[in-house]
């Protein structure tokens, strides 16, 4: 062979050796990209698998979220009823409490103008206690009075019986006195009738 042909040949040993190398080192890199990509792909699954649970557990919590959501709804609705109701027992308590404080303060007014009257007729009633004292002092004494009068007049009263009794026997004496003087009038009269002459100054 010649030095051309010897070139060749071994131009072509090394290309072909470079081709199977290559073809191995392509072949090899193939297969760790496969490994890569089956890994990364079993990583994926695993963690769309932990995806997807993480979803149902996002929908379950959602659903529940949403219930939750439904009975505050209701609450709230409750409560905004409840509100209602109270807002207007408040207003019916406030309309009530203000007419209690109306008439509380025409109570008050009455009670001062009660008050006031109390105390004039308590001061009217003192001055009665000591008018009413000092009339009955004034009576006590008047009874007094009266019993000393009444003892006056007892004694009066003797004494015009006295008098009565004095002045009856003096009557009967002044009656038998002038029967007396009659009958000595009647002696004189007779007597001087009998007497001729100067007669006495008597006659």
């Amino acid at each position: 062979m010649s030095i051309i042909g010897r070139s060749i040949n071994i131009g072509l040993v090394l290309i072909l050796c470079l081709t199977i190398a290559g073809t191995a080192g392509a072949t090899l890199f193939y297969q760790e990209s496969v490994e890569g990509l089956d890994t990364q792909n079993s990583q994926l699954q695993s963690q769309n698998e932990q995806l997807r649970n993480d979803l149902n557990e996002a929908r379950s919590d959602l659903e529940k979220a949403r219930e939750q959501m439904q009975e505050l709804n209701k609450s709230l609705e409750t409560a905004r009823g409840d509100v209602s109701q109270v807002s207007g027992n408040l207003q019916q308590t406030e309309q009530q409490l203000s007419e209690t404080q109306t008439e509380l303060a025409n109570t008050e007014q009455d009670l001062q103008a009660a008050e006031r009257r109390a105390n004039s007729l308590e001061s009217e009633v003192q001055n009665l206690q000591s008018v009413n004292q000092n009339l009955r002092g004034e009576v006590d004494d008047l009874q007094s009075e009266a019993e000393d009068l009444r003892n006056e007049v007892s004694n009066l009263e003797g004494q015009v019986s006295d008098l009565e009794a004095e002045v009856s026997s003096l009557e009967s004496e002044n009656d038998q006195l002038e029967n007396e003087n009659d009958l000595l009038k009647s002696q004189v009269d007779r007597a001087c009738a009998q007497i001729e002459g100067n007669k006495p100054s008597f006659c």
